[in-house]
């Protein structure tokens, strides 16, 4: 393995960006030229040893597409590039990290990926030679899986971090769950004598509190295995607080709906039911967007997710749970 994966050096060069890492590659196609041009312009041009696509890129070098190898050599010679390219291709911006890269290439197993500046224009490429010295001895004979499986174990070697660091990283994000819990407790007591007149509320707090948590962590959990691994994209935001806002106001709706039931039958209660029903169902379709945006956000700022999420997402879940449910409990019970 060489210098970049190694596991004994310094790895602050993980958080340089790839454009310090870049090869030219194969020589780009034009989407205008016919497959019997680009293969005359290629053989023109020569070729190195390795390689893997062909990118295609318009009259102004911006990236168009990627045609594999062996598609360019069995396409008729008179078929224009641009017809026989696959014009969904995944890139990176210049300005990603090493360390992006890597887990870009772990995620779907590509080769090799295009390097774009801000305006789309191709400025070369990175490769997983960059990552492992037997780039070509796994990358052929169906071993791609074995190949990304070796970086995969090498990254996260790199990210283990000794006791007392791992302590410093994690400690002031776990403060935000007990300052979460000091914020509930605080808010309950406020809301003392609403809990001291319908002893129902006290008994069905941890529930409701469960409730939120357990929707907030699904929606953590599905947001970091879902956030992208190049460049945050706010169209994606918008999306998937759309799919989680239709999921969860479903899964509310259903807890909601049970909650009221049980109160409703065990306490002879209706606006209990009512009111323990309705903050169940809010509550529940807030704690759904909270695990969505909290990851979000944190990846914009570039903080990692995977261990700030949690602590925070739960916490802001729970404050939200226990003042929606007494709030709502004091205008319906007065």
């Amino acid at each position: 393995m060489n210098s970049v994966a190694g596991s004994g050096a310094d790895h602050s060069h993980l958080q340089r960006p790839v454009s310090d890492f870049i090869r030219f590659g194969p020589p780009p196609l034009r989407i205008g030229q016919s497959v019997g041009e680009a293969l005359d312009f290629i053989r023109s041009t020569g070729l190195e040893e390795r390689i893997f696509y062909f990118y295609v890129v318009d009259e102004e070098g911006r990236l168009s597409g990627v045609v594999p190898a062996r598609k360019l050599l069995t396409e008729p010679l008179d078929r224009i590039v641009g017809e026989a390219m696959m014009k969904r291709v995944l890139s990176l911006p210049q300005t990603a990290t090493l360390m992006e890269a890597c887990e870009c290439f772990i995620m779907h197993k590509f080769l090799a990926i295009p390097v774009v500046d801000e305006k789309k224009r191709l400025r070369g490429i990175i490769d997983v030679g960059l990552f492992t010295d037997e780039v070509m001895e796994l990358g052929t004979g169906g071993n791609n899986d074995q190949l990304f499986q070796s970086i995969g174990i090498h990254i996260q070697e790199l990210q283990h971090a000794s006791p007392l660091k791992a302590f410093g990283i994690r400690f002031p994000w776990l403060a935000a769950t007990v300052s979460g819990g000091v914020l509930c407790a605080v808010m309950a007591g406020a809301f003392a004598q609403t809990l001291q007149q319908k002893v129902v509320l006290a008994v069905f707090m941890a529930l409701v509190l469960g409730l939120g948590e357990a929707v907030a962590a699904q929606s953590l959990a599905l947001t970091v295995q879902s956030l992208p691994a190049t460049r945050f994209r706010w169209r994606w935001l918008r999306v998937k607080l759309r799919r989680e806002a239709v999921t969860s106001m479903l899964l509310g709706v259903l807890a909601g709906v049970a909650v009221a039931v049980m109160v409703g039958i065990f306490y002879r209660d209706p606006r209990a039911a009512l009111s323990m029903g309705g903050s169940v169902i809010i509550s529940i379709l807030v704690a759904g967007m909270i695990g969505v945006l909290v990851p979000s956000l944190l990846r914009v700022v570039r903080w990692d997710p995977k261990i700030a999420a949690g602590p925070i997402t739960l916490a802001a879940a729970d404050l939200f749970t226990v003042t929606c449910y007494l709030v709502t409990a004091k205008i319906v019970l007065g």
